[in-house]
């Protein structure tokens, strides 16, 4: 596994971004809103830069061009891999069903660039002709690092396996793993993520921002753009200050805000859903709204009906339940949505959930 190994300065700060998923003018938004200073901060990219938004072309000579930085390093996710899985280690029939699961991915973006849509026919002579007009950026997807190690930090896209000798773990585990922040490792060194959006967690507190948990020295920092209904881009920064660390988060929704025009208070309080584990039983209808029991645990909430589906015979959920958030007037609110007569999006204080449509 390539590993970048890195000394770090007595004072110094890290940026940490991850997920970013083809979002390059945000990526540069919230660059700026960490006011990053290339001389002097560190830039650590977890993994995940392309795939699922609509600017990975851009995303990647964005990303190129800063890592000519020292200081800038970018390591590779699973969405990444599939770029450069398609460029050099699919046969053809993997490579045709991959777009018949994906048709939107950034190989495409880069062959319909170049005027080939199709490769259905004349398989090899197109992917050669791709492979050669985005040379550069191909082989830069392809030789990013899996992990970066530093003396009290590794930062790698999703987790490690429960071993000292971490540098050996599977490549599924290190860009794939779900739920590590549920898992554990034997490091003293702090271990920092992206991969699994935070909302997911119910210590998130019904927000995407980055979960600490010193216990178990694990980070995880991804907001969920892209991934999540309400996602966002997360900044997370650690302050060093010789033996000593900080942190602070700045983080960027992905829409134009909005104001709040009057108070909002829903007299009652999210319930953490677990989206895999949720098992629904409806109890009413209301409008786009269900009302349901969660059997897993026992709550029960309301939830837009289209934020449900069955699986494994079950019906799950993967939002909170009464998801409806307190917004007073002048507040700040971020629309990614609509259900009925409300509204869902982010608050300036990183809470995710609804308000009426009437208070914007």
């Amino acid at each position: 596994m390539k590993i970048e190994k890195v000394a770090l300065p007595e004072k110094c700060r890290i940026i940490c971004i991850s997920d970013i998923h083809g979002h390059a003018d945000d990526f540069e938004k919230l660059l700026d809103k960490c006011e990053y200073d290339a001389d002097k901060d560190f830039l650590f990219i977890l993994g995940d830069i392309l795939e699922k938004g609509t600017q990975n072309i851009k995303m990647i000579r964005l990303v190129k061009k800063l890592c000519r930085n020292e200081k800038a390093i970018c390591i590779q996710g699973n969405n990444d891999t599939m770029c450069e899985r398609m460029a050099y280690r699919d046969d053809k029939e993997k490579f045709l069903s991959r777009l018949l699961s994906r048709p939107q991915n950034t190989y495409m973006d880069m062959a319909k660039e170049i005027g080939i849509t199709d490769f259905s026919e004349d398989f090899d002579a197109k992917r050669e002709r791709v492979n050669e007009s985005f040379k550069e950026e191909l082989e830069f997807i392809r030789d990013l690092p899996f992990a970066i190690d530093t003396k009290d930090y590794i930062f790698v896209h999703a987790g490690i396996e429960n071993r000292q000798d971490w540098e050996n773990s599977a490549e599924v585990v290190i860009q794939n793993v779900y739920w590590w922040l549920r898992k554990e490792h034997p490091l003293s060194k702090t271990v920092v993520v992206g991969h699994f959006p935070c909302y997911n967690f119910s210590r998130s507190g019904n927000t995407n921002l980055p979960i600490i948990d010193e216990e178990k020295c694990i980070i995880d920092i991804d907001g969920g753009c892209s991934v999540k209904w309400v996602g966002q881009l997360n900044g997370f920064i650690i302050n060093k200050d010789g033996e000593n660390y900080s942190y602070e988060t700045r983080f960027l929704p992905l829409v134009p805000e909005s104001v709040v025009t009057r108070d909002y208070n829903p007299g009652r309080s999210y319930k953490y859903l677990d989206y895999e584990e949720s098992n629904l039983e409806i109890i009413g209808k209301d409008g786009v709204f269900i009302d349901v029991r969660n059997k897993a645990d026992g709550t029960t909430g309301r939830i837009p009906e289209c934020c449900t589906g069955y699986w494994n015979d079950r019906l799950h959920g993967w939002i909170n339940l009464d998801s409806f958030v307190k917004v007073n007037k002048g507040d700040k609110y971020y629309i990614y949505g609509e259900f009925g007569e409300f509204y869902i999006g982010l608050c300036e204080n990183g809470q995710v959930g609804m308000i009426p449509k009437e208070c914007i």
